[in-house]
């Protein structure tokens, strides 16, 4: 480092830059692009984790089943001034959402009631109890074990200097498109760097747009002297926040006079004909029972805008009301900003590029982390490394095989777990920490090549045997789902295999101890038979 506190040039500054910047959240970093590419199929993995679910019935009307939830959330929680119903999704048949707002927390301390229904009987469903992939979700952002607001500024700041490793990278590879065509396998810290750079190049544009956007989701939180200056902290000014982000979800004022409420089928009748026939995403009944209560009909978007326009109609008479603006221009960039990092639009293709974007996320992080450490172990050419070098070393091996066995791990024990466990859920996660644990007290404990193998072997055994534990202990195994057309859980288990058959290939391609030893024992006895044969003269 020059005296001047510059790293040489422009470029060898930013390439400083990149490398500290992405190694210095490196395992977090990884942590999030992992559970961030899982949460892709959120969905998905939560319709795997629950083999109870019944196959998809044909669902009532649309006005049969928003009756059955508003009904639903009446009895469960009739001093509620909120209910609202989700209907089904493409990639939820046969389940509604319902959810109200409590004033004052219930008997478990909530202050919300929240629910799946069965949309061929409108009754709870019952399947045990599993953090499934909203559990993964979550925690890429909200991490786990942390308060929430540490997290997220933990997680903030990682996602800054993602974002800051990214911009330099582009600046520090002058030939990066050149490179972007260049993969030599088996040149060591070539191959790395090769790896590194395809990796990068390949989901670039995802990448920066993923960071980017993941930085607008907490903006306030980030940025909280934005909203200050703007507008003030006191509850009026940030009502006034949420009205210009999301208008017309602003909360009625109730007229403090009791009403009886219609059926919804005559406003829902005026809104297909309004919206050609489209049924909405979700509908909110606003102070029930109120001479001012309201129908609040939430349209499915097209595009990638999260949210359509909003409808309104008297829950008394069922006379239209309004229909919210178009939201302003920062409004409307956030929206979209949320719902590209998200692939809220995505059709399952789109989707599954989304998942293969973000593998190759994990991809960058993973190879960067090695490259690291195989640039610095061969400024040592044979001497013994530092032991922060040594750590590293280890360290990879638990990061980068540990997390993905934690994963799976977290499958296993969802079929494994006893069904009736209290705190069944949180036990599902307790276990993904602690094999991710495991894997890295072996890593220090073991031969470094011997670890990798074994590692990757039980990470690629774990994958392969996952559909058979599933057949061992559900009835949604891979031939039935097959059988049954069941996509969603065929392609779970399918993509184990295919996870488990490809780390067996990495396996094969590792370096073993044994072997290794071997070949230098061999050579060593070649050349004192050498030596041996020319002192005879033979």
């Amino acid at each position: 480092m020059r005296a001047d506190g510059f790293h040489g040039t422009f470029r060898q500054s930013m390439a400083w830059l990149h490398t500290w910047s992405g190694l210095v959240f490196a395992v977090l970093l990884y942590f999030i692009f992992v559970m961030g590419t899982m949460a892709y199929f959120r969905v998905e993995i939560d319709q795997w984790m629950q083999p109870e679910r019944p196959a998809a019935a044909a669902d009532a009307s649309t006005a049969e089943l928003l009756q059955q939830g508003f009904d639903y959330l009446a009895r469960q929680a009739p001093d509620s001034s909120r209910y609202f119903v989700s209907l089904p999704l493409e990639r939820t048949p046969g389940l509604m959402r319902v959810f109200a707002a409590l004033d004052e927390p219930n008997a478990q301390g909530e202050r919300f009631v929240s629910e799946q229904l069965l949309t061929a009987t409108g009754t709870p469903l019952r399947a045990r109890e599993t953090g499934g992939g909203t559990a993964l979700y979550r925690m890429h952002y909200a991490l786990h074990y942390l308060p929430d607001q540490v997290a997220t500024y933990v997680v903030g700041i990682g996602t800054l200097l993602m974002f800051l490793a990214l911009v330099t990278g582009v600046v520090t590879h002058k030939k990066i498109f050149a490179d972007f065509f260049t993969l030599r396998l088996g040149k060591g810290q070539r191959s790395w760097l090769d790896a590194h750079n395809i990796s990068s190049v390949l989901a670039l544009p995802f990448m920066l747009m993923i960071t980017f956007s993941g930085l607008l989701f907490f903006t306030f939180q980030y940025s909280p002297g934005v909203m200050l200056a703007s507008m003030g902290i006191e509850r009026p000014a940030q009502a006034q926040m949420r009205a210009h982000l999301r208008p017309g979800f602003e909360r009625p004022a109730a007229a403090g006079q009791g009403a009886t409420m219609i059926n919804i089928q005559g406003p829902l009748s005026d809104y297909l004909a309004r919206n050609d026939g489209v049924a909405p995403r979700f509908v909110e009944l606003a102070e029930p029972g109120d001479a001012a209560a309201r129908y609040r009909f939430g349209a499915t978007p097209e595009g990638v805008s999260r949210r359509g326009p909003l409808s309104q109609y008297s829950a008394v008479d069922g006379r239209w009301l309004s229909e919210s603006e178009t939201p302003a221009a920062d409004a409307y960039l956030s929206e979209v900003m949320q719902a590209l990092h998200e692939g809220r639009f995505s059709f399952y293709a789109l989707r599954w590029l989304y998942f293969a974007s973000g593998l190759l996320g994990c991809a960058m992080v993973g190879t960067g982390l090695m490259l690291w450490t195989k640039k610095r172990r061969a400024l040592w050419d044979g001497r013994a490394a530092p032991l922060s070098l040594r750590v590293m070393e280890r360290a990879n091996l638990g990061i980068i095989v540990g997390l993905p066995l934690g994963l799976v791990s977290y499958f296993w024990a969802n079929r494994l777990l006893p069904v009736e466990l209290a705190n069944r859920a949180a036990w599902e996660l307790h276990l993904l920490f602690l094999v991710w644990l495991v894997s890295l007290v072996h890593a220090a404990a073991r031969k470094r090549q011997l670890a990798w193998r074994e590692q990757v072997a039980t990470l690629a055994l774990l994958c392969l045997s996952l559909p058979l534990l599933n057949a061992l202990t559900s009835d949604v195994h891979l031939a039935a789902t097959l059988a049954a057309g069941d996509t969603v859980r065929a392609s779970f288990d399918l993509t184990a295999l295919a996870f488990g058959f490809a780390l067996l290939l990495v396996w094969r391609r590792l370096p073993g101890a044994a072997l290794s030893d071997t070949g230098a024992s061999a050579w060593s006895l070649q050349r004192a038979s050498a030596s041996l044969a020319q002192r005879l003269n033979l």
